[in-house]
């Protein structure tokens, strides 16, 4: 939370629907539980200061909610939440130029005021040592340290091809915090589950995706 406080904050809560119960009749049976359990957090961030909003829905699906929620008011990056006990080093993972500086962006205002070490991670599957790869991460560091982070905080790792998940996997359960950016998931993440729920189940992050521009 107190990462994430100089942010415009959706606290979304989702309460699932079965396919053979009726939305609006959970809804009337159990919106003021709903909210109740939400208070707390949305308290938090008002204590800190933080500009915050929260939503309440009903669904069956609620990846749909959460991406239509997000759309609707124009959020740059979705948490999956996770336990975060002491903030000392944060995994940035870094795909290509597309997404990049949006990444970054979120990256610099959130650590601004906060002093964890960052580890930059090129996640594209690539040999190890290419010029490309080096180059994405020289200037990634460059700009991040070019609005204010100190350079010494900020080191980066390059993938191998053959092990580029794997990696980052392990990274992530290194670190206290991920961030990373969306893509749409390839078929083995259909199966497995997308990567940052990959993540999180295998380490218990929280990770925030910062979403491609809409």
């Amino acid at each position: 939370m107190d990462l994430l406080e100089p942010l415009y904050i959706v606290v979304l809560g989702y309460y699932p629907v079965p396919d053979q119960a009726a939305p609006q009749q959970l809804q009337a049976v159990y919106e003021d539980e709903a909210k109740a359990a939400m208070e707390p957090i949305v308290r938090r961030f008002v204590e800190q200061g933080a500009d915050v909003e929260s939503v309440l829905v009903f669904t069956r699906d609620h990846v749909t909610s959460i991406d239509r929620v997000t759309n609707e008011h124009d959020c740059d990056a979705v948490l999956v939440p996770g336990a975060v006990e002491d903030l000392s080093s944060v995994l940035v993972s870094l795909k290509d130029e597309q997404n990049m500086f949006r990444i970054l962006e979120v990256v610099g205002l959130l650590l601004e005021e906060t002093d964890p070490d960052v580890t930059l991670f090129h996640s594209e599957s690539i040999e190890k040592g290419n010029a490309i790869s080096e180059l994405l991460l020289r200037g990634a560091t460059d700009w991040l340290t070019e609005r204010g982070l100190d350079r010494d905080r900020i080191t980066w790792r390059e993938p191998t091809a053959e092990t580029q998940t794997t990696d980052l996997l392990e990274l992530a359960d290194e670190h206290d915090f991920v961030i990373m950016g969306d893509e749409e998931p390839s078929l083995p993440e259909r199966v497995l589950g997308e990567l940052p729920d990959r993540i999180h189940a295998r380490t218990g992050r929280a990770v925030l995706v910062v979403r491609k521009e809409r």
